[in-house]
């Protein structure tokens, strides 16, 4: 038990403060969950196109229910940092938590990168066209070369802004600063590429009911483009929170440092859909 203790007083009533972090009950995951369950019911009925409007209503609902739930989680998170609740083993359990739902993110995309893949090997073997007859496929070397830029070019500023926090505790006030603007100039990395996105879907010569093709490119590239808007999200707060500084005094560095990794992983998904879709599509064309 001396091994978990801190050097950091809790209260008046508590002198010390042990390295595990007991959670006082909560109604957050009910809300998150049916937040969720809003969600996903309004995504299948905008995809049935049954009672479209009505879909739409449910995933509106639902993504405002999450946003508030994850602003309430963020800031009873930063308040138990602030009053230096975190121990050793809550960080660390932290850290474990952030890799596994890392880990779980990638099976999610891994089975649609298993369905387009097999798709596509699938035709080729059996001497099937692939892509279907009509299709056009979108030149991997323009606009999704840009964005490719734009995420390697935010993922060194990421990486900066994590390097910056953490020379922070030697030169609080210089580096301060710092962070706060390589955090801007990735959020702002990020809003560029969902701009060159949401043109290219404007643009796009087919839909998502056109084929396996058109939905395996629609879920990928359409899942990864939420997975950036809530990393950028993610680093906004961060980056609101490296302003204060009485708030960088603390050493608020685990929130950037999950939110690098975080968007490392969006970074190398996209990657990831740039060879097998957009270059590998466009060889087989």
């Amino acid at each position: 038990m001396n091994q978990l203790k801190t050097r950091f007083p809790l209260s008046s009533g508590q002198k010390f403060l042990t390295g595990y972090r007991l959670l006082e009950p909560s109604k957050r995951p009910i809300y998150v969950s049916l937040a969720a369950c809003s969600v996903v019911i309004g995504l299948v009925m905008v995809m049935h196109q049954k009672a479209t409007m009505f879909g739409l209503a449910f995933v509106l609902s639902g993504m405002i229910g999450l946003g508030k739930s994850v602003q309430g989680w963020f800031e009873e998170f930063n308040m138990e940092k602030w009053k230096r609740q975190h121990g050793s083993m809550t960080v660390r359990g932290i850290k474990v938590g952030m890799a596994l739902f890392i880990t779980s993110e990638a099976a999610f995309f891994a089975s649609f990168f298993w369905a387009f893949s097999h798709a596509c090997w699938g035709s080729c073997s059996m001497n099937m066209v692939w892509p279907p007859i009509g299709f056009r496929c979108i030149s991997p070397w323009k606009w999704p070369m840009y964005n490719c830029a734009l995420l390697i070019g935010s993922g060194l500023t990421v990486t900066y802004a994590h390097k910056a926090a953490k020379w922070q505790e030697r030169s609080p006030y210089i580096h301060e600063e710092r962070v706060h603007k390589a955090l801007n100039v990735t959020c702002a990395l990020g809003g560029f590429f969902m701009l060159i996105q949401a043109y290219e879907y404007w643009s796009m010569p087919f839909g998502m009911y056109d084929s396996v093709y058109g939905s395996c490119f629609y879920m990928m590239t359409g899942f990864h483009g939420l997975h950036v808007i809530a990393g950028s999200v993610w680093l906004c707060c961060c980056s609101q929170a490296a302003s204060n500084r009485a708030y960088m005094m603390r050493r608020p560095h685990l929130g950037v440092q999950l939110g690098v990794w975080y968007w490392h992983f969006v970074d190398v998904v996209w990657l990831l859909v740039w060879g097998v879709v957009y270059v590998n599509g466009s060889v087989w064309y």
